[in-house]
């Protein structure tokens, strides 16, 4: 009996260490740039856009796939940075979070446009600064 105890101790001790490597692994952030077919580029960690059906959702998580360096520089002001602690609108979309609340997703977006109209980083973060701050909680 007492072999018994000592490998359930075992194997539950393993089951907390594995659970705590994957929670790990899935909630860091990498900010190391990886090289892709001669191009570098920021490893993300971010949902796939093809775990969602809905149109918004799957093209706001792959803004957060394509220009992770911009919503990385922005704030989110839904509440998630107090409530969860998100450190920006990007840590919106490396789980489901983003999949549920439009302000998130209507900030990825948006930066997106100006993202693609050429607008600088700087400028993106004032013009979403000015249009959402108001609904910070």
């Amino acid at each position: 009996m007492k072999s018994a105890n000592r490998q359930n101790l075992f194997l539950g001790i393993a089951a907390v260490a594995i659970m705590a490597g994957i929670a790990w692994v899935s909630l860091r952030a990498t900010n190391e740039p990886a090289e892709d077919v001669g191009v570098i580029a920021k490893s993300v960690d971010v949902l796939s856009p093809a775990l969602f059906t809905d149109e918004r959702t799957r093209a706001a998580y792959q803004t957060a796939k394509d220009i992770p360096e911009v919503l990385e520089q922005l704030p989110c002001f839904c509440g998630c940075m107090s409530s969860f602690g998100h450190k920006n609108n990007l840590f919106c979309f490396k789980d489901q979070h983003g999949s549920g609340c439009t302000l998130c997703q209507d900030i990825a977006l948006d930066a997106r446009k100006m993202h693609d109209q050429g607008m600088a980083i700087a400028q993106i973060q004032e013009t979403i600064k000015a249009k959402y701050s108001h609904y910070q909680p």
